[in-house]
């Protein structure tokens, strides 16, 4: 490979950045607090690719909420998308006030403002169970590029809060129901795990939510209620999302480097310079053929880690750890497209453990011997010890230097 200027690969570099701004507000989004004594991850996401807007998710002007809550007859609907596009369109035209309320499914309010708030959020509960039942989940964002927005991500979350408050405040003398809300958080994290990296972490936030709710509230869950929770965790799907996720990102980047292929290079220099920060004045042309060379490793070290993920090898991990780590010492691209690989491995590992750690705690609860159950970081049983007010599990799996527990009350 023919080595570059370096101010060509800082403009270069800079094409990168700018792409990723526009996605930056969702790396507050996607952190949710872990469960109780869980130390915090700090991780950052996995590259964020460049997204186009998309229209916000919002009653239409003239409707009001009462006729948005009327839109109630589903029964016909084949795509789920279109459901949680109804729910998040109720959630817009919720009060500031109630969003902050909704915000942390702990937070308390009088006895008349819940009776009020659980009113208005029964329609989003019930979008989002009848969408549980539905297979199909387009979001008709046809074939992603780097101009993609991904705008389903942040209101998902929003609903997902909302039907968490549901199950933990108007579900009290309900836990079937309780039960229901929080398994449509589930399923409605899997349906946004089909795209991308970001899909697959924005899962995991989901995931966390819902743990933290079972772990703080083990009391509530028996029976079959629990059984349903420990199934849903148990979901295979889970495992194969991670490799899905890098396959596609390896897709997006050679989607993007053919089409910089066939076109002549001052146009590919055009296509790459509408999107660079400018830099001392005008951006300089930027060599084609380097570009096609560093974005084929980097293709090249995305389909190795799908692999690896899909294997669940940690033979292969290594391997491509290893080369991974070379490749970001010699690929200029690499640092802005590959950085975060390894920690978006760690996030979706750790993701695992919290699942075999739910899974585990609600049956402990239930008078099941913690042996049973496998610590998948370790092949060995989860670490118990009795508390003043319940049970804590610990994993051999660290976050920040430190193994993951969870705090059941």
């Amino acid at each position: 490979m023919n080595t570059p200027s370096k101010k060509s690969w800082a403009y270069l570099l800079a094409v990168v950045a700018l792409c990723f701004l526009a996605f930056l507000y969702l790396l507050a989004l996607r952190q949710s607090p872990p469960p109780p004594n869980q130390p915090a991850a700090t991780v950052p996401l996995a590259k964020t690719p460049a997204q186009r807007e998309a229209p916000a998710f919002e009653p239409p002007a003239e409707s009001t909420k009462e006729e948005v809550a009327r839109r109630t007859d589903n029964s016909t609907v084949t795509n789920a998308a279109d459901l949680y596009r109804q729910a998040f369109a109720l959630y817009a035209a919720l009060t500031n006030d109630e969003k902050s309320i909704l915000g942390d499914w702990r937070t308390n309010v009088d006895a008349s403002v819940e009776a009020e708030l659980c009113e208005k959020i029964r329609p989003i509960c019930d979008l989002m169970h009848q969408a549980s039942a539905v297979t199909n989940c387009d979001w008709g964002i046809g074939p992603i590029t780097f101009d993609t927005r991904l705008q389903h991500f942040p209101a998902s979350r929003k609903i997902a809060q909302a039907a968490l408050w549901s199950a933990a405040h108007c579900r009290s003398n309900d836990v079937t129901g309780a039960a229901v809300d929080a398994l449509s958080i589930l399923r409605l994290g899997r349906s946004i795990s089909q795209t991308l990296d970001m899909g697959c972490l924005a899962d995991v936030m989901l995931q966390r939510l819902v743990s933290s709710f079972v772990a703080q509230n083990i009391g509530m869950f028996h029976g079959a209620d629990a059984q349903r929770i420990a199934e849903a965790f148990q979901d295979p799907l889970y495992e194969e999302a991670p490799s899905r996720a890098i396959e596609q990102e390896a897709e997006l980047s050679a989607r993007y480097a053919a089409k910089l292929s066939v076109m002549p290079p001052d146009e590919a220099e055009k296509e790459t310079a509408r999107l660079v920060i400018p830099i001392e004045g005008e951006a300089p042309g930027l060599d084609r053929d380097n570009v096609l060379a560093a974005l084929k490793q980097i293709n090249d070290s995305q389909r190795q880690l799908a692999k690896a993920l899909a294997s669940s090898s940690e033979d292969e991990y290594t391997t491509w750890f290893h080369d991974w780590t070379e490749l970001m010492h010699s690929n200029p691209l690499a640092p802005a497209l590959l950085g975060a690989s390894d920690l978006f491995v760690e996030k979706v590992r750790g993701a695992k453990v919290g699942r075999a750690l739910t899974v585990a705690g609600l049956a402990v609860a239930e008078g099941a011997p913690v042996t049973l159950y496998t610590d998948p970081s370790s092949g060995q049983p989860f670490i118990y010890t009795k508390t003043a007010d319940g049970f804590q599990l610990q994993s051999a799996y660290k976050f920040n230097g430190k193994p993951m527990t969870m705090q059941f009350k």
